[in-house]
């Protein structure tokens, strides 16, 4: 009897070899994978640059504004401005028209004041300024006082004596509306300065 290797062994189909990746298809993945994450990195670096610009530029505007609420009216502790109205919480318009120091070389100086009060209501109207303080901590108490009638307009102008180089820093406006005989509703606010400005005399 033969020993020879049966025929299932020689026709048994030997194991192939595993198939060759194409290294250019390799190359174009890592290519592609590396130009994706370079392109997402540099969006990213010039969104972040664009949006930081962006918000640098924004509290310029905020110092440039003038102080004021939400709703774009000035705030009641802002510094008084020609233009402004003395007592907003009455139904009389003053108005401040002159706001100005006279100064002399020699003598005090004098803080003048000019308002343009329209009493249009029904009631007689008074208005009293005192208590002006200075910068450099004077209060001169005397007040300034005058009385419309009921549909009056006319100029109210106040004049205080300073120190010289002083500055006027703040007083307090005083109005009383006369409703009925023994009734008078009184409103008071104090007042500040910013820059009032000085007229040199001789």
């Amino acid at each position: 009897m033969d020993d020879s290797p049966s025929s299932e062994t020689d026709d048994a189909p030997s194991p192939s070899a595993p198939d060759e990746v194409n290294p250019w298809v390799v190359r174009f993945f890592l290519i592609l994978a590396f130009g994706l994450a370079f392109g997402i990195e540099g969006m990213t670096l010039v969104r972040s640059y664009l949006l930081s610009g962006e918000e640098g530029a924004g509290p310029v505007a905020e110092e440039q504004e003038s102080p004021a609420d939400t709703l774009g009216t000035r705030s009641p502790d802002a510094p008084l401005r020609i233009g402004d109205d003395l007592l907003p919480a009455t139904d009389v318009t003053e108005r401040v028209v002159a706001m100005q120091v006279r100064a002399q070389s020699s003598g005090p100086w004098t803080f003048r004041l000019a308002v343009a009060v329209d009493n249009r209501t029904e009631t007689p109207y008074r208005l009293t300024l005192r208590a002006l303080k200075t910068d450099d901590g004077t209060v001169l108490d005397e007040g300034r006082t005058a009385t419309w009638p009921p549909g009056d307009s006319t100029r109210f102008r106040a004049a205080w004596p300073m120190g010289a180089d002083a500055r006027p820093q703040s007083l307090t406006a005083e109005a009383q509306l006369q409703h009925a005989p023994g009734s008078t509703r009184t409103v008071r606010r104090r007042i500040s300065f910013g820059h009032v400005p000085v007229q040199m005399e001789r």
